[in-house]
């Protein structure tokens, strides 16, 4: 078989053009085509997207406001731990104190006022003595007791023998 080409060389050229404009053509329709349906599936994801965030952002708006009632609550039991606290840490066992005087003090030896002072520290007894030798005990008895410290009997306490009337100042230890 034999293939004659009567056409021109122009002409050969023209076609050949001709179909590599259509294939230009069909490829930039094809792209054109690609590009809106990724544009359009873009769109929806977005919208798609922007309803979700509107979503959590109603829903954390909800949470922080739980939240917020939450830590409010949270900050006003922490407060009322911390004065607690304040006041257990401040807290003497005056019990202690008293039951200690109580088994210090002799029998002939009358207590009138017993008063404690927890911001000084200090602790005052005033009463009534029978005998000198009652009172020396009772001081004494405060010396050797490790809850108190600096006792201070005035001399004129013990200038008297009987029914001595006295005042003892001392620092508790705690």
């Amino acid at each position: 078989m034999l293939v004659l080409n009567l056409i021109s060389k122009k002409f050969k050229k023209e076609i050949k053009l001709k179909h590599f404009y259509q294939l230009i053509k069909r490829i930039n329709y094809t792209l054109i085509i690609i590009a809106t349906i990724t544009a359009t599936i873009l769109l929806f994801a977005k919208i798609i997207l922007q309803n979700n965030f509107i979503d959590i952002v109603g829903q954390t708006s909800l949470i922080t406001k739980n939240n917020q009632n939450y830590n409010n609550k949270i900050k006003e039991i922490n407060n009322k731990l911390k004065t607690v606290s304040t006041i257990q840490n401040d807290f003497i066992v005056w019990s202690k104190i008293i039951e200690d005087i109580s088994k210090i003090t002799p029998t002939n030896v009358t207590l009138n006022l017993v008063r404690m002072d927890s911001t000084n520290r200090n602790i005052k007894l005033q009463g009534k003595a029978k005998q000198r030798s009652d009172l020396l005990e009772l001081k004494s008895n405060l010396e050797k007791s490790t809850l108190y410290n600096s006792i201070d009997l005035p001399i004129k306490n013990l200038l008297e023998k009987e029914d001595i009337i006295f005042e003892i100042n001392a620092k508790i230890n705690l």
